[in-house]
């Protein structure tokens, strides 16, 4: 596949994952919360598999983080990646941990960990978007 299409395609896929995690947020606000947990599930799945499916395999292919690691580039590449594995692992986690309910009461213990997460997420997304910038646009 052309990286440059890759590039655009998940860029765009992460797009409708960040509107997808603010009408996560503004069900939230509403009281909504099966709707705010399901939507968050959805989200973290398609967060996923751009992962596994697209990040990952262009991740391992970047020669420039092999051979230049302190270029900007790889710089960005490897921060969006480490906090990007950090960041799953925590949407995962919450996630597992909230098996569906309907109760609040397991969610409020865990606002601290979902903020904590939900900024990781949108640094990592950030770093994402520098990344596309240095990878095509620049």
């Amino acid at each position: 596949m052309n990286p440059l299409f890759s590039g655009q395609a998940n860029l765009a896929f992460q797009i409708v994952i960040l509107i997808l995690l603010f009408v996560s947020l503004s069900l939230k606000q509403r009281r909504k919360y099966l709707a705010h947990g399901m939507t968050m599930s959805i989200a973290v799945v398609l967060n996923a598999l751009s992962f596994l499916l697209m990040m990952l395999p262009s991740l391992l292919n970047m020669e420039i983080v092999k051979t230049e690691p302190f270029r900007s580039v790889s710089i960005a590449a490897i921060a969006h990646a480490s906090l990007g594995v950090v960041t799953v692992v925590f949407t995962f986690w919450l996630v597992a941990s909230w098996h569906f309910q309907s109760s609040t009461q397991n969610c409020a213990r865990r606002k601290k960990m979902m903020r904590t997460t939900l900024t990781l997420w949108l640094i990592v997304l950030l770093l994402g978007f520098a990344l596309y910038y240095f990878l095509y646009a620049y």
